[in-house]
């Protein structure tokens, strides 16, 4: 398999979950066309990507005690992405990613890209609030609640779009295997309750609809030497 010819269609497919629509169709039109050409597979690009790169843990910045949201935000970029999560426990709970090399870094840039979204706009709705007289305990909670499920929406939205990309995105077996084979020695109780803000939460829908993830991964890109499909 030609290794420049593949590495060319992963940059194409990431390239077409730009912001930019224009260059978004003509990427992922390029990408199948190349596909085409050299009669590849989107499962053959994945599998290639998959046995060049090691399975490791990646431990991120982001930690929580009672800001259970965290957790759950975790989990839907670790589902979308291939990966596992899992936390790393002392006095705090420390969000842990495990895959595929490549793509424990992009759920890392994710998660700590959304989580300064998240609190950036909770400062804002926390100085509204403040400012006509209401409690704000619980806004963070409920809006980061909100953004989680508009994210959701966004990514079942991208798949419904690009059906083909399924095999793309789950985990593979030697991930799931060596997952397996790790000892967890607890389980940590990560449910959360909706605390009554629903204007917040609304918001938070709103916006993790908006969020965009590939510009900040395409940053993000070069330093890491990275490819995202």
């Amino acid at each position: 398999m030609n290794t420049k010819i593949v590495e060319k269609i992963q940059k194409l497919l990431a390239l077409s979950e730009s912001s930019n629509e224009n260059e978004a169709q003509l990427s992922l039109l390029k990408a199948q066309e190349l596909l085409a050409k050299h009669k590849l597979s989107l499962k053959e690009v994945k599998e290639f990507r998959a046995y060049n790169s090691a399975i490791k843990e990646k431990i991120s910045s982001v930690s929580f005690t009672k800001a259970k949201w965290k957790a759950e935000l975790a989990r839907l970029i670790s589902d979308n992405f291939g990966c596992y999560y899992y936390f790393r426990t002392k006095r705090t709970h420390t969000i842990t990613f495990f895959g595929r090399e490549e793509d424990v870094i992009v759920c890392n840039i994710i998660l700590e890209y959304a989580i300064d979204c998240i609190n950036s706009r909770v400062k804002q709705l926390r100085y509204q609030y403040s400012k006509e007289g209401y409690s704000t305990k619980g806004l963070e909670n409920d809006y980061a609640l909100g953004f989680i499920y508009g994210l959701t929406q966004k990514f079942e939205k991208q798949k419904k779009a690009h059906e083909e990309w399924g095999m793309v995105l789950v985990k593979d077996s030697e991930v799931v295997e060596a997952h397996n084979n790790i000892k967890f020695t607890k389980s940590i109780n990560t449910k959360i309750q909706f605390k009554g803000y629903i204007e917040a939460y609304n918001k938070g829908q709103e916006d993790g609809k908006d969020f965009s993830i590939s510009d900040k991964i395409a940053e993000e890109q070069t330093e890491e030497q990275l490819f995202l499909i």
